[in-house]
């Protein structure tokens, strides 16, 4: 029953952190920092990984190093959510970015793939063996900081897509120019009296 509502709180919190990220990552300043807002959002997921190891049993050693509660478990879990859910839809984001001019749709769906391969490799490797298992998430959580780091950002998506949106207001701006020198026009015929 317990387990049931740290699940539910660890999914509500990543909701919540993947909104307000989101939102945090639209605003000007930080157009071009995905990379530094999900290595932030990994390392707070990592730090709350380490909390929760550290109150519950591991396979290198037998009793909790921290107090072990319902609630400093259960507000572990829900910070781990909370930073990887914030950092989800940027991770969506920042792979469009780098496989430009490919489609989102490709990015997106080898995203997924893989997450599903290693889904079903800890799966495999880890059934009913749940100190393992936390040990096995600890060491992803701490190798995809690290490929995160390493990794190549590059925005030309979002670049191209700014610079297209420049080209159309400056359209549009031409043809509100051009219209008003028309209406201009027809209204200085009107005045000298060309028109009858």
């Amino acid at each position: 029953m317990v387990l049931g509502w740290f699940g539910f709180g660890s999914s509500i919190a990543g909701i919540i952190g993947g909104l307000v990220l989101s939102v945090l990552a639209d605003k000007h300043r930080f157009q071009h920092s995905l990379k530094a807002l999900i290595v932030i959002s990994y390392v707070g997921c990592l730090l709350a990984i380490i909390w929760f190891e550290l109150s519950v049993h591991t396979l290198f050693y037998d009793e909790p190093i921290l107090p072990s509660t319902a609630a400093t478990i259960g507000l572990s879990t829900a910070l781990a959510g909370l930073f990887a859910g914030a950092s989800n839809s940027l991770i969506y984001e920042s792979l469009a970015e780098i496989m430009f001019p490919l489609p989102e749709s490709l990015s997106a769906s080898i995203l997924v793939q893989w997450m599903n391969v290693v889904t079903l490799i800890l799966l495999f490797i880890a059934p009913n063996r749940d100190k393992l298992m936390n040990l096995l998430v600890l060491i992803i959580m701490f190798i995809s900081i690290l490929m995160i780091v390493f990794a190549r950002f590059s925005y030309r998506r979002r670049d191209e897509d700014e610079r297209k949106r420049l080209e159309k207001e400056q359209e549009q701006i031409i043809d509100h120019e051009k219209l008003n020198l028309q209406i201009n026009g027809i209204s200085n015929e009107v005045q000298y009296g060309t028109f009858s």
